[in-house]
């Protein structure tokens, strides 16, 4: 082999071994120098930045408080927002519908109510002229009655008792109406037959001619009636029998013992004020 040839093979050997050399010994890339020489590889620090483990507390505590804006036009966190207590629109007028209710129109009402039906009745086409108003108690009380009739009827009924009760019985097929006047002001009747007070009609007939014995019945149960002044009205609200003039009777129980008032009615005639008690 020529010299020429070992120079060659010589200086090939040495390159390599170089090579060989500069890749173990190279700190350029460690992670490759140990997949490739199988050597631990120095650690390699890089330096980076600590995060901030209340960062999201900080975040959260900015955003709960509020931003204030002064006159200056400065804003601040640290003040707490303060709210001016006014009165809204919708709160001033439920207050001056509650002084309302509470003023002295209110304790007239049934004052008030018992006009309003007057003036009702005076647009009527039945009202004849000259005819009497809801002004006058117009039931005459009867001494020693007998309520046999009252109680059959209820009884046959179902009706309920109370403490303050009031019933009417007549005896014809006309359909006549029984209401009593709250001191609420609040009226019940046959449109109106259970009150915010704790009134009740429970009986109403008639409204169909079906009965020559009818009875109708309002009662408030024991311990139930409010304090005050009740108002009874009869009306003749329907022309079913042959004759029009309907007798009527009507029982009243304030708690202290009943009372029988007795009259007489017509289709033509306005609702009538039987009578009033009250209840202490």
């Amino acid at each position: 082999m020529p010299w020429s040839a070992y120079a060659f093979f010589f200086i090939l050997t040495a390159l390599f071994g170089f090579g060989i050399f500069r890749i173990l010994t190279g700190e350029e890339n460690p992670a490759h120098t140990t997949r490739l020489g199988n050597v631990r590889a120095a650690p390699v620090e890089v330096a980076e930045p600590r995060p901030n483990q209340f960062a999201l507390e900080e975040d959260m505590n900015q955003l709960s408080t509020p931003i204030v804006t002064t006159a200056s036009g400065n804003t601040t966190s640290d003040e707490p927002l303060e709210i001016e207590d006014t009165e809204t629109p919708i709160e001033a007028e439920l207050t001056e519908i509650e002084d309302l209710l509470d003023s002295e129109d209110t304790l007239n009402s049934s004052e008030a109510l018992l006009a309003e039906i007057g003036a009702e009745w005076d647009t009527n086409p039945r009202k004849e002229p000259d005819s009497d108003k809801l002004s006058v108690e117009t039931g005459e009380e009867v001494s020693n009655p007998d309520l046999s009739d009252f109680h059959d009827r209820l009884a046959r009924e179902g009706a309920q008792t109370g403490q303050v009760q009031v019933s009417l019985i007549w005896d014809n097929k006309n359909d006549l109406d029984l209401s009593v006047v709250c001191p609420s002001g609040e009226r019940i009747s046959f449109d109106n037959k259970l009150s915010s007070c704790g009134g009740q009609l429970d009986v109403d007939m008639n409204e169909s001619p079906t009965s020559e014995q009818p009875v109708e019945n309002i009662y408030w149960a024991v311990d139930a009636a409010p304090k005050g002044e009740y108002k009874v009205l009869i009306e003749h609200f329907e022309h079913h029998a042959e004759e029009d003039l309907t007798p009527y009777r009507v029982l009243v129980d304030d708690g202290n013992g009943p009372k029988e008032y007795r009259g007489e009615i017509t289709n033509d005639e306005p609702p009538r004020l039987v009578c009033v008690f009250t209840v202490e």
